[in-house]
């Protein structure tokens, strides 16, 4: 009887680098952030020790963290030292074994896999990206080829390299399009929606993450919870009042996750004070977002003093779009502050004409003036008609001098 030929799967995803202690590291990173940072050390310790990462425990100590925050153990570094060592060495002889004996692609393909993913989880990135290359080349199925591009991938989001992530999703893009699973798009939904908030793209943001948090698999990346906090970042940054409501305020699989963290009470205690326009409210939320989601957070920390910023500008937008006139003090009022906050704040919006207003200080008003919209069509209108009409004359030119080209 014939031997059966051993099937091959597609490598599992694996959870590396871990993105936990990236996290951690960054908030470390920030002294103005409000963090129990004994606590944080010894959980950043306790993964570098588990997953044997020296080459990041060099890194935090010498370039990333603040100096003092953590202190280099050379004893600690050599001894993680020598288990990198031990399990490069057993890695790469069993590497060599297949490739001597000729066992055939796909398995040389899974020993570069496991040795590009070792490289990845003790925090050498030069390696590991060299190492995961290799293995793109070995690989056969398209499957694969993506599952190695995103680990890849998740070395820049590791750093949070997003020029490094750009370029790669690029190619990983490619690569789905000739052959990607539904799981796998979904996966790269994630990672693409992630990027984008990190850019700075909330509009293209809230629409991937949004739709990710029903075929959310991406846990190598990053957390559930996370993905939702981000969803909601982005949807209340972009989406208009009745899509924020079906897509965010009842989403279901945001609506089981609230009470699982902080950052999540806080961005959804935001959203709702906004939506129900509940503005007495509106600030201190918009604050707890500020400390408890936005600062903290590594892809979302270059960006908190914008978002701050321009949620004031729509929440200010949403009071006045009622209104063809109102008084400094009824703002006031309605957002629990005093009348010179609302007077300051609202003059570093007012004349660049990111709100349709006018203050009259002399009589503390604000005036509504917004913009005439069948005007403005009107005026477009008539511009589009003289562009036809211009286009239409010289048509008409062209074509009698052609006809008297040809009589003659």
């Amino acid at each position: 009887m014939a031997e059966e030929e051993p099937v091959f799967e597609d490598p599992a995803v694996h959870k590396v680098p871990n993105y936990e202690v990236s996290e951690w590291a960054f908030v470390l990173s920030q002294p103005k952030i409000k963090a129990n940072r004994p606590e944080l050390v010894s959980k950043v310790l306790e993964v570098v020790e588990q997953e044997e990462m020296a080459p990041y425990y060099k890194y935090l100590c010498e370039e990333y963290l603040p100096q003092g925050l953590l202190n280099f153990d050379s004893k600690f570094y050599d001894q993680l030292c020598d288990k990198n060592e031990q399990h490069i060495t057993e890695l790469k002889e069993h590497l060599s074994e297949v490739e001597e004996n000729d066992e055939g692609e796909l398995e040389q393909a899974q020993c570069w896999i496991k040795l590009g993913e070792y490289y990845a989880q003790i925090g050498d990135r030069a390696n590991a990206e060299e190492t995961l290359e290799k293995a793109l080349q070995k690989a056969i199925s398209a499957g694969a080829k993506i599952d190695i591009m995103m680990t890849i991938t998740r070395l820049g989001f590791f750093y949070n390299d997003q020029r490094f992530v750009k370029e790669k999703l690029e190619q990983t893009n490619v690569m789905i399009e000739k052959g990607g699973d539904w799981e796998r798009r979904n996966r790269f939904k994630t990672y693409l929606g992630v990027h984008c908030l990190a850019v700075r793209n909330f509009k293209e943001a809230a629409k991937l993450l949004v739709d990710s948090l029903a075929t959310f698999t991406s846990n190598e990346l990053t957390s559930y919870e996370s993905i939702a906090t981000y969803a909601s970042v982005a949807g209340l940054f972009t989406l208009e009042r009745t899509e924020l409501k079906s897509k965010v305020i009842d989403s279901p699989e945001l609506l089981s996750l609230i009470t699982t963290t902080k950052a999540l009470q806080s961005i959804s205690s935001l959203t709702i004070s906004l939506y129900t326009s509940e503005y007495a409210s509106f600030f201190p939320f918009l604050l707890e977002t500020y400390d408890n989601v936005l600062v903290p957070c590594k892809y979302l920390n270059p960006h908190a003093d914008f978002f701050v910023r321009e949620m004031r500008r729509k929440v200010y937008a949403q009071l006045l779009e009622s209104y063809n006139t109102l008084s400094l003090t009824s703002m006031a009022q309605a957002f629990g502050v005093t009348v010179d906050f609302i007077d300051a704040d609202l003059g570093k919006f007012v004349p660049n004409k990111q709100l349709n207003c006018v203050i009259d200080r002399a009589n503390g008003i604000v005036e509504t003036n917004r913009p005439d919209s069948k005007n403005a069509q009107y005026h477009l209108l008539i511009k589009q008609g003289d562009g036809l009409l211009t286009k239409m004359q010289k048509y008409g030119a062209a074509v009698r001098l052609t006809g008297s080209d040809h009589v003659a």
